[in-house]
């Protein structure tokens, strides 16, 4: 079944494939590198390390031979073919790639001061993210069983 926008009958089972395959696209690589810097990393003046680390994160989410995808262009894909109305889970996954999205062109200028301002915001979103799409995906596992 090809599940469109808008159709709330859609099966449990295709969700869940739906959310598994954001999980991974989205969930897994949106804090791959960054996930594993130190916390002083994440203090202090921002170093060349967590630019670089969130440029791969956030900037080329998803690579594909030359292709990169940022982690909006992701979500915005998987989003567009999700049923109506979204599952909680999902709607704060809509919010914290927001969140990313707008510190996206500091990430690609280099704006080491306003990546100061809202690293935390962006850690946070990232771990969100992850969280959010976990559950979903583990709820829709209990539910189905």
């Amino acid at each position: 079944m090809t599940v469109t926008a808008g159709d709330a009958h859609t099966p449990a089972g295709d969700l869940l494939e739906q959310v598994a395959a954001l999980k991974h696209d989205l969930g897994k690589y949106v804090a791959w590198t960054s996930a594993n810097l130190d916390d002083a990393v994440w203090d202090g003046p921002v170093a060349e390390e967590l630019i670089t680390a969130l440029r791969a994160d956030l900037l080329e989410t998803r690579k594909h031979g030359d292709r990169r995808e940022a982690a909006w262009e992701i979500w915005q894909a998987h989003e567009a073919a999700l049923p109506r109305p979204l599952e909680p889970e999902l709607q704060a996954v809509g919010s914290a790639v927001a969140q990313l999205e707008r510190v996206g062109e500091a990430l690609l200028s280099g704006d080491r001061e306003t990546v100061a301002r809202e690293r935390a915001s962006i850690r946070a979103a990232q771990q969100d993210i992850r969280l959010q799409l976990r559950n979903l995906h583990r709820r829709l596992l209990r539910d189905r069983d």
